[in-house]
């Protein structure tokens, strides 16, 4: 029987009924051995944009047709249109940027293999915004004067001389934070997008400049892979993989689809586009598509000799901790049955990511790899972190140490890629970092920077081991605050509610996308219509459809009728916690909410958060409000963060971070989670008690 090139007598034997022991089966192959396949990068300089009839590429002039945007039907997007912005006329007005796309297309081949056909001097902008008027952007957004919300020196934007075509896409009102609307804006764009790269590929063969062939790294030194750990929650959290253009859409697959399992991907289909982000980018630590298509890491790994970069395990951020724990160990496991001497792990965002940076890094540091991690968090700390946690890049370029409105401002560059390498190689070759200091402190980076410069000079200008080189993000655990216990049955206690997920009533005044430290009331006679959402971070839909998901206020009345409680306090309180500060929720948010719950009469609070960095500002609220002698329990989809903060009483559920009481409209579910976590008020015995309530949603 021959099977392609193997030769093998199996069927005979089979046939024969003779009993053959499997190891010495013969087996023949004549397959030619071939190497991992080159790519071809054919550059084509784009020296002017303009519009006009017709869309093509002439003479270094790229035509952009005036009807460029005809026919494109997308649900879900009301409308799409397209200008053209020069090089130093960027002082234009711009809704929020979703993402930064190269202009490139398949000649030959596929994703990473073959011929792309790669224009220069000009980059894709998509912008977006909903039929309201109200911006696409998640945690804040980059609308504004375009000039002043993009930098200029970031990979993941423009650079100074390109030309920019923007891509301007409405979708329907109320759709932003739910995940097909954000989704709808990239597809209509790629469209677009599909449309000039048609006129890349009929360009005429002198259009090509230059010519350069992409191999796959094949060093001598310590084999190393490079984690990058990107968004996989839904709504403005979502990314894809292996489109079938470079850094397009269309043909991809959702790694939320694939279960934010880890991917593993040749370093040639990076660099090829293999990777398209669907996250919204206001944010300055968000990276686009541009972004992961020149990605600085996978370039220092991959153009370091001393090393050999053997490929990118691409992974995303479930919304649910439960399957954070299973896809980290998935990673884990990945990285060990690779056999690699050293690892990389790379994130972009703030917050939930966290949480699943600081659980790969463990799970592949338990196998003894050293590991060094990459990631912004500066001044707002890291929401999740863990004794593996030795060796950490800080990429923050903000003075403030916060994040800000300016697309790509706090991402990875050449020289923060620099220092990792510098980390790993001295890992490797024998040597420890020194520990972060206690709090953020910016001059560790720039002094790092200066050791790493030293030493690679000395090295042909290539990173090397680093003497004296220390990890630049601080990594700690806050004991857990001591219990105040219930003074009297629940049949007689007055419960509060409080939200770090941005619950407010219909007409109240909204709050800012993030890092908002005021307070909204919310009246206990508040219906399910007069509750909304301002947070971001995680997918709206379930909130939108059923505020009870994480404001459960119905639920507490009903045990309030029920006699289950004495009663539910006259008023309830609730922040938009997700990117704030510590310290500012400790002095500002903090002493205001205790001295309210006093004032309404409460017995006992019920704090409810929903992404990462809501889960801390929650925290950081509970334990002022049992400090100050009220008893409190958090309800948890993300206990570990919870944990790690000090919490007094911990609720843990397996649900997704935007529905911690369960699903939608299953108020039998919502009760029996609600009342496990009011039953913690009695029954805890020790600081930091966590429950695990056996209730699912999602998983």
């Amino acid at each position: 029987m021959t099977i392609g090139h193997f030769t093998t007598d199996v069927e005979a034997r089979m046939n024969s009924n003779a009993t053959v022991p499997p190891a010495r089966l013969p087996v023949r192959c004549d397959c030619e051995v071939l190497p991992p396949p080159s790519l071809v990068q054919e550059l084509v300089a784009v020296r002017e944009v303009a519009l006009g009839e017709r869309t093509g590429l002439r003479g270094g002039t790229l035509t952009v047709a005036d009807d460029v945007t005809a026919g494109i039907a997308v649900p879900l997007v009301t409308s799409v249109t397209v200008d053209v912005v020069a090089p130093g006329e960027r002082d234009v007005r711009t809704d929020t940027v979703l993402d930064a796309v190269p202009l490139a297309v398949k000649v030959d081949g596929g994703i990473g293999d073959g011929v792309t056909r790669l224009a220069t001097g000009v980059v894709l902008v998509v912008t977006g915004v909903d039929a309201d008027g109200t911006q696409l952007g998640e945690a804040g957004n980059s609308a504004g004067v375009l000039s002043e919300r993009m930098s200029d020196a970031a990979p993941g934007t423009p650079d100074p001389g390109d030309w920019i075509i923007r891509i301007a896409v409405t979708i329907e009102a109320g759709r932003r934070m739910e995940r097909p609307g954000p989704a709808a804006a990239h597809r209509a764009a790629d469209v677009v997008a599909d449309r000039l790269r048609r006129a890349l590929l009929d360009a005429p063969p002198a259009a090509v400049t230059d010519r350069r062939t992409l191999e796959e790294p094949s060093g001598a030194g310590p084999r190393v892979a490079l984690v990058k750990l990107v968004m996989g929650q839904g709504a403005m959290h979502e990314n894809l993989v292996f489109p079938a253009e470079p850094g397009g859409v269309r043909g991809s697959t959702s790694l939320i689809d694939l279960g934010n399992l880890p991917q593993q991907l040749r370093v040639n289909e990076v660099r090829d586009g293999a990777l398209h982000s669907l996250c919204c980018v206001g944010p300055s630590s968000k990276e686009t598509t541009l972004h992961y298509y020149r990605d600085p890491l996978v370039t220092a790994l991959a153009e370091d000799t001393e090393l050999r970069l053997t490929g990118v395990i691409v992974v995303g951020s479930p919304a649910q901790e439960a399957d954070k724990r299973f896809v980290a160990r998935r990673v884990g496991a990945m990285v060990a049955a690779a056999g690699v001497d050293g690892v990389v792990v790379a994130t972009e965002g703030f917050g939930n990511n966290h949480i699943d940076f600081a659980a790969e890094i463990e799970e592949i540091a338990k196998y003894g790899t050293p590991t060094v991690g990459v990631c912004w968090s500066a001044a707002r700390g890291l929401v999740s972190g863990n004794e593996y946690m030795y060796a950490l890049v800080e990429v923050n370029k903000a003075v403030t140490g916060q994040e800000s409105d300016v697309l790509g401002e706090n991402t990875a560059d050449a020289l923060d890629a620099g220092r990792g390498v510098a980390m790993l190689k001295t890992l490797l070759f024998g040597a420890d970092t020194l520990p972060a200091p206690r709090s953020w402190d910016p001059e560790v980076p720039r002094d790092n920077q200066k050791l790493v410069e030293t030493a690679a000079a000395g090295n042909g200008g290539r990173p090397t081991l680093t003497g004296g080189i220390r990890s630049e993000v601080p990594v700690s655990a806050t004991a857990p605050t001591p219990l105040v216990p219930l003074g009297q049955p629940l049949s007689g206690t007055v419960v509060a509610l409080v939200s770090s997920a941005g619950a407010h009533t219909t007409g109240d005044a909204p709050f800012r996308p993030y890092a908002d430290y005021s307070l909204r009331e919310i009246p206990a006679t508040a219906t399910d219509d007069e509750l909304t959402f301002a947070s971001g971070s995680y997918d709206n839909s379930d909130v939108n459809t059923d505020p009870n998901c994480l404001f459960p206020l119905a639920r507490l009345r009903e045990l309030a009728e029920d006699g289950v409680l004495g009663g539910v306090s006259p008023t309830h309180f609730a922040m938009q916690g997700g990117g704030t500060e510590i310290e500012l929720v400790r002095t500002r948010t903090g002493p205001d909410l205790v001295r309210r719950l006093k004032e309404s009469g409460a017995d006992a609070v019920v704090l409810v958060g929903a992404c990462g960095s809501c889960h801390r500002s929650a925290v950081v609220l509970q334990r002022l409000v049992e400090q100050a002698g009220i008893p409190t329990v958090i309800i948890a989809s993300l206990p570990a963060v919870a944990a790690q903060l000090g919490a007094p009483r911990i609720a843990a559920t397996d649900t997704p971070m935007g529905a911690a009481l369960g699903a939608p409209h299953d108020t039998a579910q919502q009760r029996r989670i609600l009342t496990a976590a009011l039953d913690l008020l009695v029954h805890a015995d020790e600081a930091g008690a966590i429950a695990r309530i056996p209730e699912r949603y999602r998983s």
